[in-house]
């Protein structure tokens, strides 16, 4: 047949004087092609860094001009490290050329190896979409060789287990009051594609003494600690089972020992491998909880155990248009259903058009599972300085912003003069 068709078109030209490629587009020299407009939508990237280093496109700051929309994303691994997803979108005359890159950095990577990593591959992504532009003629391809040809994975002595401890404290203080504070953390983890465990200690202790006058001082103490675990089986690429189990100590709760053990399980509507582009999850738990109180409670109780459930529903989108996050969860005691605890939360970033950008961050609880409040009234000195749990039936938060930016549609140099950081930007 392809021999059929080459003989056809000869005949045409020698008879009839057709063009043998008289329906073939017309390709543009490159020096007639625009320099590659890119709009970096990343918020954990160096940005400065980026323009700095990867130099060879035009950064613009407004999606709508843009040849290529580059839209990052990332999520912790096992390792404690960080898992990029950089997703190239094409715009304008690049509609629906689409490519996404993925690399990972190590726990132990500095903030240089992030940004250096970062670029490379921004480089090697870019470079698909640069050869279509005016600069098609500077551009040249570097290959590193291998330290070893024969280089095998290096056996992991610590089987996918990782560790971090952390430590702080604080002293504060004026002529009238002095303020002591500490903070201590251990946590572990162990994640393979068939098993997620979590592990981890915290502490906390705040100290503060008021001199009010010359023969009246007042000490405010806040102290709590926590340990908890989490072992999750995977049940393929949507779902999972396991269990959480917790002990527990806050003053400020009236709760001088508790204990907790739920098992659950987890689906989601979207694969957990495209968890940084969207998830829709459903969780239920149920357990139950033991309470040991510091003083008694508003219904003479100094120790009781508890049946509860809960139920779960997350949702997660990141989109060129910007993202969407929300959560619902209702948690319930089983020998008392009138005890309960309704929550919902959301926030998003929209760019709505050229320029303008709206966020919102919102939190609403329905309370009604206060059985550890102290029994008795609250001094004034406990409601000020926070010492002591409240009764509420409910609490919230709302946050709302808009932002608009106009003016030239480039910003590739970088300016850091006087920047407040030392000349040095952080990643």
């Amino acid at each position: 047949m392809a021999t059929r068709d080459l003989l056809t078109r000869l005949v045409a030209v020698l008879i009839l004087g057709l063009p043998v490629c008289a329906h073939a587009q017309q390709t543009p020299p490159l020096d007639a092609l625009p320099a590659l407009k890119v709009f970096l939508d990343c918020t954990g990237c160096d940005i400065e860094y980026q323009r700095q280093n990867v130099t060879f496109v035009d950064y613009v700051r407004d999606r709508a001009v843009a040849d290529l929309h580059v839209l990052v994303t990332t999520q912790d691994t096992g390792g404690g490290g960080a898992s990029w997803a950089i997703k190239f979108i094409g715009l304008g005359r690049f509609q629906n050329q689409n490519r996404t890159f993925t690399f990972a950095t190590a726990q132990r990577a500095t903030q240089d190896d992030r940004r250096k990593e970062f670029a490379r591959v921004f480089r090697i992504g870019l470079a698909g979409y640069a050869v279509n532009s005016s600069i098609a003629p500077q551009l040249d391809v570097a290959w590193r060789r291998p330290m070893s040809a024969l280089a095998t994975a290096e056996p992991d002595p610590w089987n996918f287990w990782t560790f971090r401890i952390s430590a702080n404290g604080n002293l504060a203080g004026e002529q009238s009051s002095t303020t002591r504070s500490y903070r201590v953390s251990f946590s572990s983890s162990r994640t393979t594609q068939n098993w997620k465990i979590n592990l981890s200690a915290n502490g906390n202790a705040d100290m503060r003494v008021f001199k009010i006058g010359e023969d009246r001082t007042i000490e405010s103490r806040r102290d709590s600690w926590t340990l908890s675990s989490l072992v999750v089986r995977s049940l393929g690429g949507k779902a999972g089972a396991g269990f959480v189990a917790s002990m527990a100590h806050s003053s400020f709760t009236n709760i001088d020992r508790s204990r907790t053990f739920a098992p659950g399980v987890e689906y989601d509507f979207f694969p957990y491998s495209e968890a940084n582009q969207h998830s829709l999850a459903v969780q239920y738990t149920i357990g139950t909880s033991d309470y040991e109180y510091r003083d008694v409670t508003i219904f003479n109780k100094l120790r009781e155990t508890v049946p509860t459930h809960g139920f779960n529903v997350s949702l997660g989108l990141r989109a060129p248009w910007g993202s969407l996050g929300s959560y619902s969860s209702v948690s319930q005691h089983l020998n008392r259903r009138d005890r309960y605890r309704a929550s919902m939360s959301g926030g998003t970033e929209v760019n709505l058009f050229k320029g303008l950008s709206f966020n919102m961050l919102a939190r609403y609880d329905k309370v009604n599972d206060q059985i550890s409040l102290r029994k008795g009234t609250a001094s004034t000195e406990e409601i000020l300085l926070r010492q002591r749990q409240l009764g509420t039936d409910h609490s919230y938060s709302f946050a709302v912003g808009v932002s608009y930016s106009f003016g030239s549609i480039f910003n590739t140099v970088v300016n850091p003069r006087f920047g407040g950081s030392g000349g040095f930007a952080t990643f």
